[in-house]
């Protein structure tokens, strides 16, 4: 059994379970909202720019991996002031170089990074404030467009840990919709080897060590049912 098959079964095995032992002291919350992060992928830039190095009559080359946004959906099951999440973030960060434009004919490669978080977490509630942490399963999946044709080839793959870290400002867990902003951390606990994304864009390694633990900063907003 792969490990992205095995998570999707914790994680719906765990809302199930919520579900089963909910009671009249206790709340289950189902959450949605936005997610904007910042993430320091050193190893993954250090790539692209060694692309942009060996093409440097570029129109425009490649810019750097960091800045994404997504959204994101969860359970929450609450006693009292404790509250325990299953989330999934879905986020987006794109880069495009193009080589040459000849005659209406564009030479380009647009990499579509597509990154998912599966994470469990619990805090504490304290009416407008909180804090809490979670443990991360993520999958990064960068694809790239050729030449703007419809059809995708597959660069990169890779699974890594992590855990995050958060404060939240609340709104009144009276009201029907509750609004929660919390600014987090998010810190690797295992690697992600950029060595696929290497040869796919670079055609060899260009890079002396391809593995990398990317730390990422954001802000998530998200409402749930009071």
């Amino acid at each position: 059994m792969n490990t992205t098959f095995l998570t999707r079964r914790i994680f719906l095995s765990f809302a199930v379970l919520l579900l089963v032992f909910t009671n009249l002291s206790a709340q289950l919350k189902i959450s949605s909202g936005y997610d904007l992060s910042f993430t320091n992928a050193n190893k993954a830039n250090e790539i692209l720019s060694n692309f942009n190095s060996s093409n440097t009559d570029a129109i425009s080359p490649f810019n750097s991996f960091g800045l994404s946004n997504g959204l994101l959906f969860g359970i929450r099951y609450e006693v009292e002031f404790i509250g325990v999440e299953a989330n999934w973030i879905y986020r987006f960060d794109d880069e495009e170089v193009v080589l040459s434009e000849v005659d209406n004919t564009v030479n380009s490669i647009k990499l579509l990074g597509r990154f998912q978080t599966f994470s469990f977490g619990i805090d504490n509630q304290f009416n407008w404030f909180s804090y809490g942490g979670s443990v991360d399963f993520n999958i990064t999946n960068i694809k790239a467009k050729l030449n703007e044709q419809d059809s995708k080839n597959l660069f990169l793959k890779e699974n890594n840990y992590s855990a995050t870290f958060y404060f939240g400002f609340n709104t009144s867990r009276s009201n029907q919709i509750a609004l929660s902003i919390r600014p987090f951390v998010k810190i690797p606990l295992t690697n992600i080897d950029y060595n696929d994304l290497d040869i796919n864009l670079n055609e060899n390694s260009t890079v002396n060590n391809s593995k990398g633990r990317p730390l990422m900063f954001g802000l998530r907003i998200i409402f749930m049912n009071g």
